[in-house]
């Protein structure tokens, strides 16, 4: 995985001539949040099934480079669609209203953000991280969201002392100490640490969610104008990632060996336990189980604005229809989460 951190793949799904529908493939340009990897098996899957061709849409799959930052490149028209941090979209869309920056599948039910450091470091609890060294990405979703985990874990966030590094050194920087802790998704943080010869056991991992923040997290994400001017290529591809995550939700190895085909140099065991850990903590929550993906539960989203808008003292707060809608989803059947 860090022999790809800084390589930026560009996938363009194969043509197949299987009806006149899709005799004209339409092009949608498409962000992930980082590296091709386990994470984001759901995507690359759904392109080696054929089902972004079946829907007549020419995808075309780029890494990238930070959950927060796929708002910000949706916003500035580099690509069509992406998948990202809802929280950090929903900060965006309060700064910066005439985005027009919109949710329309929520991918992930369950919050991955997680601080992490190691064992006998001198950090085995949130307010622990009072005055120390973290590392991640300016763009990492878990940065970016860190003021939200330190008001609920009760801490001050602001003593901290961020050290900005790009993707492929945040992990490094932990193991060779070089920072005291990193933020980060469980499923890229914990399991590139493990790649790395730091075990499971040997870090201490703290969970946003174990700590009160009740947030959702990534969705898949555009611009109201690109929906609105694309509405059938938009719903072509909700429902071919939709697709695509219930095949990962059945079979975690078989959505890896898209990922391998994609970048041949990925660890297919360590990228399978990735997957199934984004399976089991992120996709597969008990709400998930119960109402199918991307059921979102209104009360839950108004209090994560509440908090976000508390936190980070946005200029206003932007109305749940703003920031997210369910008009582009597929039928609540094609959802269901077995």
């Amino acid at each position: 995985m860090m022999q790809i951190a800084r390589r930026s793949v560009l996938l363009a799904a194969p043509f197949l001539g299987i009806g006149a529908a899709q005799a004209q493939a339409r092009t949608c340009r498409f962000t992930l949040d980082w590296t091709l990897s386990g994470s984001s098996a759901f995507a690359l899957a759904a392109r080696q099934q054929g089902y972004f061709t079946q829907e007549g849409i020419d995808i075309r799959i780029s890494r990238g480079f930070g959950s927060g930052r796929v708002p910000v490149d949706l916003a500035a028209g580099t690509y069509d669609v992406g998948f990202g941090d809802f929280n950090s979209m929903a900060k965006f869309v309060a700064e910066n209203p005439a985005s027009g920056l919109v949710a329309v599948l929520m991918v992930f039910d369950g919050l991955p953000l997680v601080a992490v450091s190691k064992q006998g470091g001198g950090i085995a609890t949130p307010k622990d991280l009072e005055g120390k060294r973290i590392a991640a990405p300016e763009g990492d979703a878990g940065r970016q969201i860190f003021p939200v985990f330190a008001a609920a874990a009760g801490f001050d966030a602001r003593t901290v002392n961020w050290i900005s590094v790009s993707p492929e050194l945040r992990e490094p920087m932990l193991v060779r100490g070089q920072a005291d802790a990193i933020t980060g998704f469980i499923s890229s943080a914990t399991i590139s640490l493990k790649g790395l010869g730091m075990p499971l056991d040997q870090q201490v991992i703290m969970r946003y969610r174990d700590f009160g923040v009740p947030l959702y997290s990534n969705a898949v994400m555009t611009t109201r104008r690109y929906a609105e001017a694309n509405p059938d290529i938009l719903r072509g591809v909700v429902r071919a990632i939709a697709r695509g995550t219930r095949f990962m939700v059945a079979n975690p190895a078989a959505a890896v060996a898209a990922v391998k085909e994609a970048e041949p140099l990925v660890d297919t065991a360590l990228e399978t336990e990735r997957a199934q850990l984004v399976v089991n903590e992120m996709i597969m929550t008990d709400h998930v189980r119960a109402h199918g993906l991307s059921a979102v539960d209104p009360a839950r989203m108004t209090r994560s604005l509440e908090i976000l808008e508390r936190v980070y003292a946005f200029p206003r707060r932007p109305a749940l229809t703003e920031v997210y809608t369910d008009a582009y989803l597929p039928a609540a059947t094609d959802r269901a989460m077995a």
